[in-house]
């Protein structure tokens, strides 16, 4: 643990404990930092791998519909998710109204695929169909009471999760980590940031393949 002094987080190790990848820490090095911030640089990234990894596997979702019901899939969480985080009223003007095609799109998932997810939603009581407000012709998806229960359960869950992560940490602690992961997440919402990063990934992969071409006629 690092002494406390006016800049230091008195209860925080001196380095992350999630060891990082000696190569990019390497990477790190020859970018200009110090021993020390490329240790830490690594360590961000592996901490990144773990959180990507969990999130892709889905473990909470596969465990909420365990308890919840064994026959349902990650895939109806979402679906209830999805209705229910349809705002009445947004900056742009009034919200979409949520169809099987409007879930289609969110889940990324084709409408037949959709179209199955919502009648098993809706068979077990967590949604239900309604007349559009903009055309009669029109079905869209509203959450029943049993829906929106569901969801405020799972929101408490979230935020007793919290409670217990965060908890033991003081004020300045939290108030620094909000700021540093909100300046440390601008990177993936940049639009213009994401495109030349995408444009670095071709540059680095085309020479890489130039220099292999070159090798391979020697």
């Amino acid at each position: 643990m690092s002494s406390s002094t006016g800049n230091e987080l008195p209860d925080l190790p001196a380095i992350c404990t999630t060891p990082g990848d000696q190569e990019m820490v390497e990477l790190a090095l020859a970018s200009g930092l110090s021993p020390t911030a490329a240790e830490a640089v690594a360590s961000i990234d592996a901490v990144m791998h773990k959180v990507r990894r969990s999130i892709q596997r889905r473990d909470f979702g596969r465990q909420v519909m365990a308890q919840l019901d064994p026959t349902l899939e990650v895939t109806h969480l979402d679906t209830i998710s999805a209705i229910a985080h349809n705002p009445v009223w947004s900056a742009e003007g009034p919200a979409q109204e949520v169809t099987v095609g409007l879930i289609a799109e969110r889940l990324a998932i084709d409408p037949s695929r959709a179209s199955r997810v919502v009648a098993d939603v809706v068979e077990r009581g967590y949604a239900r169909r309604v007349a559009s407000q903009l055309d009669a012709r029109r079905i869209c998806l509203e959450l029943t009471p049993k829906g929106q229960r569901f969801v405020e359960a799972v929101r408490q869950n979230k935020l007793q999760i919290f409670a217990r992560a965060l908890g033991r940490w003081n004020e300045r602690e939290l108030v620094v980590f909000a700021a540093l992961l909100d300046r440390f997440s601008n990177w993936a919402t940049d639009d213009g940031g994401i495109g030349r990063s995408a444009e670095n990934i071709k540059r680095l992969f085309d020479e890489s393949e130039a220099r292999n071409a070159l090798e391979s006629a020697k």
